[in-house]
């Protein structure tokens, strides 16, 4: 009796499981053709996007093919450039420049080596053999399927030598041709910000106002400009002088160089007193200070520093004058 059982149960768990397995495949069927609709307006959307992308190159490309820019794409992998609109029309797309790029865009191996990560910026290089200045707009650019660089150049130099010109004639002294108040406002703040360790040399020219009444403006000119350059000689060209007033001049060296300062202000004031006694028949003769400022611990300002300094070369004079002769009230 019990086996007759058994037999009638198995067909039954049999058919159960069957039933179980249909509706495990029919679900499956069902999520693998859900997922294969999904895959399908997923590839449609991107067909849609890189038809847009392309379109919107295209356009790009047009705008820029007539302009005095040069637009370069350049091949992320190969670092190849797959377009230039500078090449003549027709020509075959390769991985050299074309004649015109060659000779008129000499920062080429920047272009080329450029990779950055992000996705948009504006840089500047300037060829220091050729003197010329490019600003140049780079972002990633699906080229013909080809991921890559894009770069815009523009000829900036005309721009920088106008600003150039334009910034020297601002913090320049007409007379002497070094810089002037503004300039060493500007330099000596930023330096002070950056706490670097600076010397600062304050010169006081003597007898130019003895010389304008003697012999004429232009004569005590000359006199001016004669003592500005045997200071320039003496000294590096990056180094900071600076004409504040009409006699006073102030020279700025980085660095703690009061000893370098001391011996050619000497050197200076002989070959300034050798050269110019015969010139102007006046005795030539400048005073002198000099201040060095500790980057890390320094409290001062400029307007600070020149007090300071001020003071020394006054203190100077006094002495000079009492060795003169007879004290007056007003040396002290």
């Amino acid at each position: 009796m019990d086996q007759e059982v058994n037999q009638i149960e198995q067909p039954a768990q049999e058919g159960s499981r069957l039933d179980e397995f249909s509706e495990a495949f029919n679900t499956m069927t069902r999520q693998l053709k859900e997922r294969e609709d999904q895959l399908k307006r997923e590839i449609q959307r991107a067909q849609r996007r890189a038809e847009i992308i392309e379109s919107y190159t295209e356009m790009l490309v047009e705008l820029l093919a007539q302009q005095d820019e040069w637009m370069l794409v350049v091949d992320r992998e190969t670092r190849e450039i797959v377009h230039c609109n500078k090449r003549t029309r027709g020509g075959e797309e390769g991985g050299s420049y074309c004649d015109s790029c060659q000779h008129r865009l000499p920062i080429q191996p920047k272009l080329l080596e450029w990779d950055d990560s992000e996705r948009y910026r504006i840089w500047e290089q300037e060829e220091g053999g050729q003197g010329g200045c490019y600003r140049i707009i780079s972002f990633p650019i699906e080229w013909k399927e080809r991921p890559s660089w894009i770069h815009i150049v523009m000829d900036v130099t005309a721009e920088k030598m106008n600003a150039r010109h334009l910034s020297d004639g601002i913090y320049q002294d007409i007379n002497t041709g070094i810089r002037n108040r503004l300039f060493l406002d500007e330099f000596m703040g930023q330096a002070l910000r950056e706490r670097q360790n600076i010397t600062l040399c304050y010169l006081d020219l003597e007898g130019v106002s003895d010389i304008n009444t003697a012999y004429g403006r232009k004569v005590g000119d000359a006199y001016i400009q004669n003592f500005v350059e045997i200071v320039r000689k003496n000294f590096r060209s990056g180094d900071t002088f600076a004409r504040i007033q009409d006699d006073k001049f102030c020279l700025v060296l980085t660095g703690n160089v009061k000893h370098l300062i001391e011996r050619k202000m000497d050197e200076i004031l002989t070959t300034f007193q050798r050269d110019d006694d015969r010139v102007f028949c006046h005795e030539c003769n400048f005073k002198y200070s000099i201040v060095e400022v500790e980057g890390q611990s320094n409290m001062f300002t400029l307007d600070k520093l020149l007090v300071e300094a001020e003071n020394i070369v006054e203190r100077k004079k006094r002495r000079q004058r009492r060795k003169r002769g007879p004290m007056d009230f007003q040396d002290w």
